[in-house]
């Protein structure tokens, strides 16, 4: 095989898969109000869903690191291709079956949407952590000169295709279309076309043995990463990277909503500024080590965080806002995974895989559920203080508890309907279509809503805002316990004469004694 050819094109091909979950993720972020005025998807189940894109994407990561190790990279490419395609399809059969559904049960119709909805975001993600458990070692081992620089490179094709997304959300999904609205599904499914690419481009395509296939050590060395305490200290801290920086790149757009005039916008910005700052990494890791290059990120990220929170009307300081904080999420993810690479050389995609594992698994079952558990009760509660007779118009019949937070929500279908109102006549509120066409809405309660829309909609709207921003700032805690720990890991490193890539050399029976007293493995042969 030509190393130098073939590593080009099995890093455009690793590229593309990534841009095609970005593609994914951002337009399904873009869903929630059709899904709320359609099927009567509340928040909470919407960050469910938003949780299964994540959920399996945790657990197949791991396993699927050592499914690398055991069977090489092209078979799992080649599953994930086919489950991808799979997801994109059952998107289509929400409608009709929820028609049916609504004609023989309308009580459960729902429910049966919403547990279709969740299944494909489910076999979505887990196409994705087949993904990161081949092309994260695939290029760590392709690149063994510089791997923290090619893994940023590599990991902008993630906020690529959260930009191709975003803009194509912004064009084509919701009420807010710039040019015409679709139906949600054909936006949605709009990443199988990068995953027909990548097939194409990769498949074909040879690929080299993973370390577990050419190491003369045994395949067991590849688990010695785990015996490491700052190994295990690292996989703590990338589930807060993991629900930091996706946990609220899922609810970007939902949480800016009635904030800018199309809230996909400011997660387009966001993408764009990771893109470009990824293919940077390199000169500042030479400056500054990974690990001082983490610290100074996850700094940056909390106040970025407590700026989005601060209640303000102009624009422009939203995007300043937003400036900041993408420069201290951008380097987090793919500079963890080049840690994992240089420190633990030996473990090949198990290492990055347990990374990977931790930070979306913290993302789907933690983040997701628990973001839309506060930004509900915020919203509820400002609501409730601010316009009591609003609330009681609003809220929906049941109380909801959900990671600490009990409260009773605003009806989803009815904030659905509000949060499409945008125009304002001479004398208020004009544009009442999303109301009155809201199918799930009785005439009484249209009835009801228009006739006090004048009062209730800048309420309610008022208090989605305040709901999300209070939400931004009490996820700002998260960043500030991931500074504390790399600035641990910072005086571990020193007190070891500093930061060093470890290298793969000849076996030596010293190799397989465990340094330091921290129970860092020395590498095992290559």
């Amino acid at each position: 095989m030509d190393l130098q050819i073939s590593r080009g094109k099995l890093m455009l091909a690793s590229f593309l898969t990534l841009v095609a979950s970005g593609v994914g993720f951002a337009t399904r972020t873009a869903a929630g109000t059709d899904w709320e005025t359609e099927f009567g998807i509340d928040g909470g189940e919407f960050g469910a869903i938003l949780g299964a894109g994540f959920l399996g994407f945790g657990i197949m990561i791991f396993f699927g690191g050592i499914l690398v190790e055991a069977f090489g990279y092209k078979k799992l490419l080649v599953l994930a291709f086919v489950m991808h395609l799979i997801s994109a399809g059952m998107l289509f059969a929400a409608n009709p079956l929820f028609e049916s559904w609504q004609q023989a049960d309308p009580e459960t119709a729902t429910a049966r949407v919403y547990s279709l909805l969740f299944w494909s975001a489910f076999l979505f993600s887990i196409c994705q952590g087949l993904y990161e458990a081949v092309i994260n070692p695939l290029i760590a081992q392709i690149y063994p000169e510089n791997k923290t620089h090619y893994l940023n490179i590599l990991h902008a094709g993630w906020p690529g295709g959260m930009i191709i997304g975003g803009l194509f959300a912004a064009g084509f999904i919701g009420p807010d279309a710039w040019f015409v609205q679709i139906p949600w599904q054909w936006g949605l499914s709009s990443f199988a076309i990068i995953v027909l690419a990548y097939g194409i481009l990769a498949l074909p395509e040879r690929f080299p043995d993973t370390v577990g296939e050419s190491s003369k050590a045994g395949f067991a060395t590849v688990f010695s990463c785990f015996l490491s305490i700052p190994f295990l200290v690292l996989i703590v801290l990338h589930g807060m990277i993991g629900y930091m920086e996706l946990g609220v790149d899922s609810w970007m757009t939902k949480l800016m909503a009635n904030v800018l005039p199309n809230a996909v916008l400011i997660l387009v910005y966001t993408s764009a500024l990771m893109f470009v700052l990824r293919f940077f990494a390199g000169p500042i890791v030479h400056r500054i080590n990974p690990i001082g290059l983490l610290l100074g990120s996850a700094i940056i990220a909390c106040l970025g965080l407590l700026w989005l929170g601060m209640p303000t009307e102009s624009v422009l300081m939203v995007f300043a806002a937003a400036t900041f904080y993408s420069f201290g999420k951008a380097f987090l993810w793919p500079t963890m995974l080049g840690v994992a690479g240089e420190r633990y050389p030996q473990s090949g995609a198990i290492a990055m895989g347990a990374l990977g594992a931790a930070g979306m698994l913290t993302v789907g079952q933690v983040a997701n559920p628990r973001i839309g558990a506060q930004q509900g009760y915020h919203m509820s509660q400002h609501l409730q203080e601010q316009a009591p007779e609003t609330f009681a118009r609003y809220r929906d019949d049941e109380t909801k508890s959900s990671w600490g937070y009990e409260y009773t929500p605003i009806a989803p279908v009815k904030l659905g309907a509000v949060n499409q109102i945008k125009e304002v006549g001479e004398e208020g509120f004009s544009n009442l279509e999303s109301i009155r066409e809201a199918d799930l809405l009785t005439a009484e309660q249209k009835e009801m809503m228009i006739e006090h829309a004048q009062q209730d909609i800048p309420a309610v709207q008022a208090a989605y805002v305040a709901g999300g921003r209070q939400t931004l700032t009490s996820t700002a805690i998260v960043p500030f316990a991931m500074a504390i720990g790399f600035a641990g890991l910072l005086v571990y490193y020193f007190t070891q004469g500093g930061y060093k890539p470890v290298e793969l050399y000849e076996e030596s029976e010293e190799e397989e004694e465990v340094a330091h007293g921290m129970g860092e493995p020395a590498p095992a042969e290559y």
